[in-house]
């Protein structure tokens, strides 16, 4: 599958898109947005053909730089009959702009190599707001939008949901927090509760079934522990201990010396070596010699750490682990995608942990392209607005666009392997498992084909 020129396709189909319209790739290129036109608001898709290593835009200055502006009011237009309108809501302004803008750009290339000629795509700024994605969803409503892709972040699609709901217009939001899924409102974001079921069913097919869990006392660390036992439980594994931690608290130290029982252990390993020094035969003595530099005794009551933590926090979190002994190759650590930084892999705490992530080579690919088109390298989450922008150009093919063509159970195909849409709102992926070595991260487990295959 070569995913950049042929962006989505429904994982039982035989025919692919790069198939469908392979005979059209060289054919030209018809766009509303043309060298030296810099006023422009929505992004009218080409008449025909596909680009799969042409950029749509020359330069910067011929890209749509109407972010913030309003979008004529045109739900009454006659053009409104046939166009499949579609908005695009992102943090365009503000501290996140340069992420939204990004994310803009995948959502363009995925539009020039699907969409049809009906195809409008309106880019709104949402500014990373509540309030903002309120009055973006407004704007798109008002303005004929057919479907919502996005917002990112959960306060807007919050913000957004409210007025999208009411309108019946579908929201296809960048979220992984699957709180703010509903009925009618996918959240389509890499979700980390989904990453680490996938991660916990790989270890106990290496044996692993005592699980424990240290995560980060806010918001994100009591999301995940809220499903942690169902998960566990799931795959045959047993949840033990579930600590929290304060970030960059003086009491970090403490609650992770706790978590490792690492005074018992002490006090294990001085009695242990005492009753051998008592013993004082020479299998004592050789069992003491083999005692020699460690520091504890007695094995902990788990053998996998779930530890979802990330950057900084996850750097400074798997040092204090080590240093009070919970050795990584003997408890397997789980994360989450958010390990997926080559900043990380050369923690020696982080050796041989593991993660669920997407098949590392689609992405390879199309961060390539990216930058090739853009002049830029994208960052990652930036293949959710690709992969959305291309499910909403197939649906747009489609006389009507249906939500049980939205929620087809056989999933579709993208840039970060097969994804589906649930009738509650949720989304599923199928995840690779990553494992941290001297080389960097690598696949020890393939993302599944189909999602018979996973759930």
């Amino acid at each position: 599958m070569v995913v950049l020129s042929l962006g989505l396709s429904a994982c039982n189909a035989t025919t692919s898109i790069t198939d469908l319209f392979g005979s059209q790739r060289d054919a030209p290129v018809e766009s509303a947005n043309q060298p030296g036109q810099t006023t422009v608001d929505p992004t009218s898709a080409p008449d025909q053909g596909l680009i799969p290593e042409a950029a749509p835009w020359t330069s910067d200055a011929a890209l749509p730089e109407g972010e913030g502006a309003e979008l004529p009011a045109l739900y009454n237009d006659d053009a409104a009959i046939f166009e499949k309108r579609i908005a695009l809501l992102l943090p365009l302004s503000g501290q996140h702009a340069e992420l939204g803008r990004a994310m803009r750009h995948a959502a363009e290339l995925a539009m020039f190599d699907i969409a049809s000629d009906d195809f409008v795509l309106m880019p709104i700024d949402t500014a990373g707001t509540y309030q903002g994605g309120q009055n973006a969803a407004r704007e798109a409503v008002d303005a004929g939008a057919k479907m919502i892709l996005g917002p990112l972040f959960s306060e807007s699609v919050s913000g957004a949901s409210e007025v999208a709901k009411s309108a019946n217009v579908p929201v296809v939001a960048f979220s992984n927090n699957r709180r703010v899924a509903e009925s009618g409102v996918w959240v389509n974001g890499l979700i980390p509760e989904d990453q680490i079921a996938r991660a916990v069913g790989y270890a106990t097919t290496q044996g692993r079934y005592r699980f424990a869990a240290l995560l980060p006392q806010n918001d994100y660390g009591r999301q995940i522990a809220s499903g942690l036992n169902t998960v566990v439980a799931r795959v045959g594994g047993t949840l033990g201990r579930v600590a929290f931690y304060q970030p960059g608290s003086e009491s970090l130290q403490q609650t992770i010396r706790d978590f490792a029982n690492y005074d018992a252990r002490r006090a294990n390993l001085r009695a242990h070596k005492a009753q051998l020094e008592a013993d004082g035969s020479a299998g004592a003595k050789r069992a003491l010699r083999r005692l020699e530099g460690v520091d504890t005794y007695g094995e902990l009551d788990f053998d996998a750490l779930i530890l979802p933590a990330t950057g900084g926090d996850l750097r400074q979190v798997s040092s204090l682990l080590a240093y009070f002994d919970i050795d990584p190759s003997i408890v397997q650590f789980i994360g989450t995608f958010g390990w997926n930084d080559p900043g990380l892999f050369s923690e020696p705490a982080l050796k041989g942990g593991i993660f669920a992530a997407p098949n590392p080579e689609n992405w390879e690919l199309f961060a390539a392209r990216f930058e090739r088109t853009f002049g830029d390298q994208p960052p990652r989450i930036s293949s959710l607005a690709y992969d959305s922008t291309a499910l909403a150009a197939l649906m747009a093919r489609e006389e009507t666009m249906s939500q049980d063509t939205l929620t087809n159970p056989v999933g579709f195909v993208g840039v970060d392997g097969i994804f589906r849409l649930t009738m509650d709102g949720q989304s599923e992926r199928g995840y690779a498992i990553m494992r941290i070595g001297p080389e960097g991260a690598e696949v020890v487990a393939p993302a599944p084909a189909a999602f018979d295959q996973v759930f």
